[in-house]
């Protein structure tokens, strides 16, 4: 029997996050990374978007591993939740930082029996069924960061996880081209390449630039308390600013969880080297001038440190005049509004705040069109297959690669759930897997649908309204309807509105007619042009 491969993105395309792929052989599969997506504003009370897990639950039996590229939540966050659907112990492999978050995360959910964590092999291939892996080192925001060449019977596979080619990277792990070469001599069959910054032209700027600037903020801000928001994960930043706080005769406090355990782990782990009286506990008695606060909250974030200081309700830190705050994270497309909000906050408390253009205090962990132009012509392909990224970013890698020579037809722009298929010669698509995002709320996972969102919508535009019916045994109407009303409109300067709305559900009511969400809604849109969400309760009296 001819044997395929087959690629399935499970996540990662049309989207920022949610990074997950399958690669097929057989009765083997392998799976690359098992990331989350954070919510967009209009999922209302949602907290995770999960990839659908679906096949490789269906097809566990035929799971020969998960080989992870970085510890970025948007590639293991979703890690648990598929432990939580599979029976039996899963070997899931890893750099030494990438599974020490991976380990963070299993044991807070009682989950590590449900995986048997291995660290890659560093020079040699890992053997998973029909696949060999090799991995080799990528310069990204976060250390140990890897991509993968990926052996199969029909071809080399090259998964280039997220990267930028920064020769002066924070912490000297540059992307290593040198063995990308050599791993790949004979050819490749397909890359599945990083799209996130296909819309930014040239090379991403090199970690070095960011902290030149850095330094000249605290020197700027002598005499003033500094605080940094930046990503948790960010370790090379934090490095550098563990650096210059001591160059400049800082002390460092930390605030907000995600920060804490990352730095605590990283310190663990070798990741961060930090004086043993540099991070204080408390700053309590540290002069203003003295102190550096490294906050959570880049992103805007609701209960994130930094938002809760701009809000005016962080129980230790209170934002005074003169204080420097840097944003030193680059705002994930969805949070500009809360990112804003939050700066506005900030300014109007009396800080000097420093973001975006002002100043290069954040650059990017993925490469632009440079470097996205120069991996194309290292890996040369016969195949691309653009991932991570919205389907603009899908779309422009795909230009580039048109203008770097290769044929439209050797380009595959996939939609999640949809395979690309090859038997070594010639590669096509097959028919698409029906999935849907999963969502988090709380400890509901996957009972969130379609509904219920488009429910949670309509009642943060138009409110809605209860409708208390009194019946009897029969199902008769025994007395006056009561009519609640919130988020929509005043009943108490609105009498007309609620008359209507009784004599309409009176109206239904004697017709026999008990389902009177719809009526009372065509009403109410027709009165107001406003949609509420109605909710009819009948109480038996």
């Amino acid at each position: 029997m001819v044997k395929n491969l087959q690629i399935i993105p499970l996540g990662g395309l049309g989207g920022i996050g949610k990074n997950m792929t399958v690669y097929e052989y057989g009765r083997n599969l392998l799976v690359v990374d098992c990331g989350v997506m954070f919510p967009a504003n209009d999922m209302y009370g949602i907290d995770l978007v999960l990839p659908d897990f679906d096949y490789v639950v269906e097809h566990q039996e035929k799971l020969r591993g998960i080989v992870i590229t970085h510890g970025h939540m948007d590639h293991i966050g979703g890690l648990p939740y598929l432990l939580q659907q599979i029976e039996a112990p899963v070997a899931i492999y890893g750099t030494p930082l990438t599974l020490g978050l991976i380990k963070r995360q299993l044991t807070e959910k009682n989950l590590m029996h449900k995986a048997d964590l291995r660290e890659l092999p560093r020079s040699s291939a890992l053997h998973l069924g029909p696949f060999q892996v090799n991995a080799f080192a990528v310069a990204h925001s976060i250390p140990d960061a890897v991509g993968f060449v990926i052996g199969t019977p029909v071809g080399k596979v090259v998964h280039t996880g997220d990267y930028k080619l920064d020769e002066t990277p924070a912490g000297g792990r540059t992307t290593d081209l040198a063995s990308l070469r050599r791993l790949t001599k004979g050819g490749v069959l397909a890359m599945l390449g990083d799209s996130t910054n296909a819309d930014q032209p040239g090379r991403t700027q090199t970690e070095r630039v960011v902290r030149e600037s850095l330094d000249r903020l605290f020197t700027q801000a002598k005499g003033h308390r500094i605080i940094i928001a930046t990503f948790s994960s960010l370790l090379a930043r934090l490095q550098e600013i563990m650096d210059l706080a001591e160059k400049h005769g800082r002390k460092v406090a930390l605030t907000g969880r995600s920060l804490m355990e990352n730095v605590e782990l990283a310190r663990e782990l070798g990741y961060l080297r930090v004086a043993d009286n540099l991070i204080v506990d408390s700053h309590k008695g540290v002069r203003p001038g003295n102190l550096v606060i490294l906050a959570t909250g880049s992103q805007g974030e609701p209960r994130s440190a930094l938002n809760r200081m701009a809000e005016g309700s962080h129980r230790q830190v209170t934002i005074r005049k003169g204080d420097t705050v840097i944003i030193s994270g680059g705002t994930i497309p969805g949070n500009e509004e809360d990112v804003g909000r939050m700066i506005n906050q900030l300014f109007e408390r009396g800080a000097n705040v420093i973001y975006g253009a002002m100043a290069t205090v954040h650059v990017s962990g993925h490469g632009g069109q440079g470097d996205m132009r120069a991996m194309l012509e290292a890996v040369n392909p016969k195949y691309l297959i653009p991932v991570h990224g919205e389907s603009r970013h899908l779309y422009l890698h795909k230009q580039l690669a048109l203008t770097a020579g290769m044929a439209p037809d050797r380009v595959f722009i996939l939609k999640e759930g949809e395979p690309f298929a090859s038997d070594g010669q010639k590669a096509w698509t097959e028919k698409a897997l029906k999935l849907d995002d999963v969502l988090v709320d709380g400890r509901l996972v996957g009972e969130i649908g379609e509904i219920v969102m488009r429910d949670r919508h309509r009642l943060s535009q138009d409110g809605f309204i209860v409708a208390l019916i009194p019946i009897n045994k029969k199902k008769q109407l025994v007395g006056e309807p009561q009519i609640v009303s919130r988020g929509f409109v005043h009943l108490d300067e609105a009498s007309d509105l609620v008359n209507a709305g009784r004599a309409e559900i009176k109206r239904q009511v004697k017709r026999g007619n008990h389902d009177l969400r719809r009526p009372l809604e065509d009403l109410f849109y027709r009165m107001t042009r406003s949609r509420p969400v109605v909710l009819p309760q009948f109480i038996q009296v």
